[in-house]
């Protein structure tokens, strides 16, 4: 049993502990303070922190051992953080306590930021370098630079650096040394993520940049070997070593672009800038290597995924760093990394890109595709959209792309051609479907932004990204709806989740050049062909609702549509809609598909509603959704399928009372209405076997609307939206159909009533007459149940009724001795408080008393209240009584049958477990 538990403190106790270095011992027990900070006086708080800082620092220091744990740590770094907390708070210190903090304990506190291997460790010391800086921030500053420059190992360079006169001792990489790449890399990753390590980050980005260089070149020949087995130990490490440091490398690279607001001078005139001595040859030699290895990491099959991902995107970087006017980045990108040859009058020289792409791993990596959608996905993400749409002057020759009029439209070619094939792995699967997702979307961002600038300095953006929608609404249709017929259900969920991201994308794609068509109908078409206003749309619609209702792909493609075009249009185009959706309901493996276009039914009309000007017009729209609902909702309830009821009951129902809590009132008056008006054949007309026939006929029509009632009422009243003082108000007929709901021959319906009668939102609801007359009508007429599943339902049904006897009795005492209600919470009183006293106000305005206005919100006098409080406490005892008296009189008399005995039994264990004094 000892190895089965697990350690109190929790199983992150197994972290390693910060391995401080044993010199701090020496260093804080050398540093000078005064005898105010040694022996602090009461009065001098700020002495009395620094020596309790102090102690925590020397415990911190002797944590160099196997005894204490990265715990005992954590919380010795929580105390130091809450004492930093309260020297803050001093406007002034003494010079011994500024010069304790620059000695020891900015550079030991720096230190522990770089020695640990977990990230989590890590990020609890960035809140104590943040307070710190507060206190000085030159010296953690220069405690960071420092420390930065012997984590790269590259302190070798900088020794006449002012820095390192702060830390006072030459720092060693030995601590450091020990880590694992991914670590370091990863490390400095999350400095470069506070405000506090940015800036050293970007002056030393040379230096970082070199590091990881020399990293990529040492682990990548290991990476290509066929040595390493699939799987195997060493692979994993250089799969993670390899994705965190390219990972470093475009966080630098894109906070030098960042930085760049002008996009004037590029990466090159930026990190030469940061630099103490430029040295332009230096960093252009590095960014050349950087460029190749990226090429050599796009190219590398032994590497993840994530990390070719990633060196794609340093690749854009790189070539958009240079500098260059959109049009000319748009043709180097064009040439560079797809391989498009493209006219161009200009020759542009780089300084650290290669004059000609003549390397074998970019050779490999262009004829390689999943190399290549890296690429294309990388251009989609970073490239602007004045570079992607630029056009391209394609020579003739590449007859592959002369369809691309730019580089956003030769980007989508690439991605396409490798979309869709055969034999893909799962995870490359998943990202090619993610690219194509990606291009739409942001092809659908790029259309609404570029759609959108009329003035003359956008239109030639305008016509440019017009005649990019029109060639993808006509030209590229019909594959990209090909995806949908052939991978919606996909068994990728991951590849689901795409392909119907593609789908929405391409619907904003044909939305925005509606709406550009309709407010502008001299807009220009492009040669590839024209559409008019709305119809890509309706062309899709057309295409959806032609469909098959067994086919599952039907619902999840209207759900989508519905969220974007007038759902009353659409079910006044298609009448039949909803009622052939409540139809596939009874197929269990459909109902799950066929809720979720319900909910996106319902959804869109509540923001329809919400959209609304004013009240009035609210209620009359909410009025006309209501109407499209009553009859195929009533229609669907009445059919004689207890499966479809009980998926209604399930999916629809509770969203559809719940987004229009009105249309419960409709849907009963349309079930009773359906009850008087069936129709009466005369007797003399029809034959004896034709009555009969007709009578039975009607019977289990009437058996149907009983059981649709009885589970319209239990989700509304589950959902508190109806009382039984509500029924005789919305229609007489409900409590006579109740009444004959008792005597339905299906047991399973009687178990339902019973629920119905007996469960209550809340317990502390008494229950009406009605209520008590049905209950003891259905108990006295089920006793002797033959079913064993009715009987089981029952005894949880009235187990719940108990309870809420029980709590009704409760609260109705509390009242009669008290004279007061039940106190509810603070939220629902506040909120009756606010409801009152505004009720009272509206009252005051149309000339009523308050007394008349607490009368209408049903807010009782003490005396009523307490009248009202003992007829409910009769009622529960009368109920009790009759209970009782039917479990012993009606089921225990001698010679009654096994189930009711049964029954009688159960019955008065149920009372004498709630019931006993």
């Amino acid at each position: 049993m000892g190895i089965l538990q697990k350690d109190r403190r929790g199983t992150k106790s197994a972290k390693a502990p910060i391995p401080v270095p044993s010199f701090w011992l020496e260093r804080i027990n050398a540093a000078p303070l005064n005898d105010t900070a040694s022996s602090p006086q009461p009065g001098n708080s700020a002495a009395v922190v620094v020596s309790q800082l102090r102690d925590q620092l020397l415990l911190l220091a002797t944590s160099d051992s196997d005894i204490v744990t990265w715990l005992d740590q954590s919380k010795y770094l929580k105390t130091i953080q809450s004492q930093l907390t309260a020297l803050t708070r001093h406007s002034q210190m003494e010079p011994s306590t500024l010069q304790f903090l620059r000695s020891v304990a900015v550079p030991m506190l720096i230190e522990c930021f770089f020695l640990p291997q977990d990230t989590a460790i890590r990020r609890q010391i960035l809140p104590i370098i943040k307070l710190l800086s507060t206190i000085d921030p030159s010296c953690v500053d220069g405690a960071l630079q420092a420390n930065l420059l012997a984590f790269i190992d590259a302190q070798g360079y900088y020794r006449e650096l002012d820095t390192f006169s702060v830390v006072d001792r030459q720092l060693s990489t030995n601590y450091y040394s020990r880590q694992p790449l991914c670590v370091r890399a990863h490390a400095l990753e999350v400095l470069a993520g506070v405000p506090q390590g940015l800036p050293v980050i970007q002056r030393f980005v040379s230096d970082v940049l070199v590091y990881c260089a020399n990293a990529l070149q040492n682990a990548l020949p290991d990476l290509r070997s066929p040595k390493l087995g699939q799987g195997s130990v060493e692979l994993v490490a250089l799969r993670e070593d390899c994705t965190q440091v390219i990972r470093l490398v475009f966080l630098c690279l894109s906070k030098i672009i960042a930085q760049d607001s002008e996009k004037s001078g590029g990466i090159l005139a930026i990190i030469l800038a940061s630099m103490r001595t430029p040295l332009p040859g230096y960093v252009e030699k590095t960014l050349s290597r950087l460029y190749l290895l990226c090429w050599d990491l796009v190219g590398c099959e032994h590497a993840s995924l994530n990390s070719r991902q990633v060196a794609a995107m340093v690749l854009v970087l790189l070539i958009q760093g240079t500098g260059l006017p959109p049009a000319q980045c748009a043709i180097e990108l064009a040439q560079r990394t797809l391989g498009i040859d493209v006219r161009s009058q200009q020759t542009v020289e780089s300084a650290y890109l290669p004059q000609k792409e003549a390397s074998e791993s970019r050779q490999q990596s262009m004829d390689n595709a999943v190399s290549m959608v890296c690429v294309a996905r990388a251009i989609v993400s970073l490239a602007p959209y004045d570079v992607a749409l630029a056009t391209l002057d394609v020579a003739v020759a590449d007859k592959t792309l002369t369809v691309s009029k730019n580089l956003h439209e030769a980007v989508f070619t690439h991605i396409a051609s490798v979309c869709g094939r055969s034999q893909l792995a799962p995870a490359v699967k998943v990202v090619v479907f993610e690219s194509m997702a990606t291009w739409l979307q942001e092809t659908a961002r790029m259309l609404d932004r570029c759609l959108a600038q009329r003035s003359p300095v956008g239109k030639e953006l305008f016509v440019t990204a017009f005649e990019l929608g029109q060639r993808i609404l006509v030209l590229q249709r019909e594959r990209i709806m090909g995806y949908l017929w052939s991978y919606w259900d996909d068994p990728l969920d991951a590849v689901q989740a795409r392909v119907k991201a593609i789908f929405e994308a391409f619907l904003d794609i044909g939305l925005a050049m509606d709406k550009v068509i309709t407010q502008d109908p001299e807009a220009p078409r492009s040669a590839a062909g024209s559409l008019e206003p709305s119809e890509f749309i309706n062309d899709v619609l057309d295409l959806v609702l032609t469909m098959d209702w067994s086919r599952k792909v039907k619902y999840a493609l209207l759900a989508t549509l519905c969220m974007r075009i007038d759902v009353l249009g659409l079910l006044a185009r298609q009448p039949d809609l909803l009622p052939s959706c409540l139809e596939t309901l009874a197929q269990v493996n459909m109902a799950a598909r066929a809720s979720t276009l319900f909910d996106a039914i319902l959804e869109r009309s509540t923001s329809a509603i919400k959209k609304a000007e004013s009240e009035e017009e609210g209620l009359l729209l909410e009025d006309k959704y209501m109407d499209v609902w009553v009859v195929p909702v009533a229609q669907a309830l009445c059919k004689d399928d207890e499966t479809s009821r009980r998926m209604l009951a399930q999916h629809l129902l509770p969203e559809l009372f719940a987004t229009h809590p009105r249309i419960v009132g409709a849907i009963l008056r349309a079930l009773t209405a359906d009850s008087q008006q069936q129709p009466q054949a005369a007797s003399h007309e029809m034959a004896p076997q034709g009555r009969v026939v007709a009578a039975e006929q009607r019977h289990s029509a009437d058996a149907c609307r009983q059981h649709a009632l009885i589970i319209v009422l239990k989700t509304a009243r589950s959902q508190d939206l109806l009382t039984f003082d509500q029924l005789a108000a919305i229609d007489s007929g409900i409590v006579e159909m109740l009444s004959r709901a008792v005597y339905h021959p299906d047991w399973s319906v009687r178990a339902d009533m019973l629920g119905l009668l007996c469960e209550a939102r809340k317990l502390s609801n008494p229950l009406h007459e009605i209520e008590y007359d049905l209950l003891f009508k259905l108990l006295r007429v089920s006793s002797n149940a033959p079913s064993a599943d009715f009987r089981q339902q029952q005894h949880g049904a009235l187990t719940a009724l108990a309870t809420r006897l029980v709590t009704v009795a409760t609260h109705a005492e509390r009242i009669v001795s008290t004279g007061k209600p039940p106190v509810p919470s603070q939220k629902i009183r506040h909120r009756e408080k606010a409801k009152r006293e505004a009720a009272v106000a509206q009252g005051q305005r149309e000339g009523k008393t308050e007394g008349q206005v607490l009368r209408e919100l049903g807010i009782l006098t003490r005396d009523e209240m307490v009248q009202q409080a003992q007829v409910t406490l009769s009622r529960v005892e009368q109920a009790v009584n009759q209970w009782l008296d039917l479990a012993v009189r009606g089921c225990l008399y001698p010679g009654a049958g096994f189930s009711k005995v049964a029954m009688g039994l159960r019955w008065l264990g149920i009372l004498s477990a709630f019931f006993t004094p």
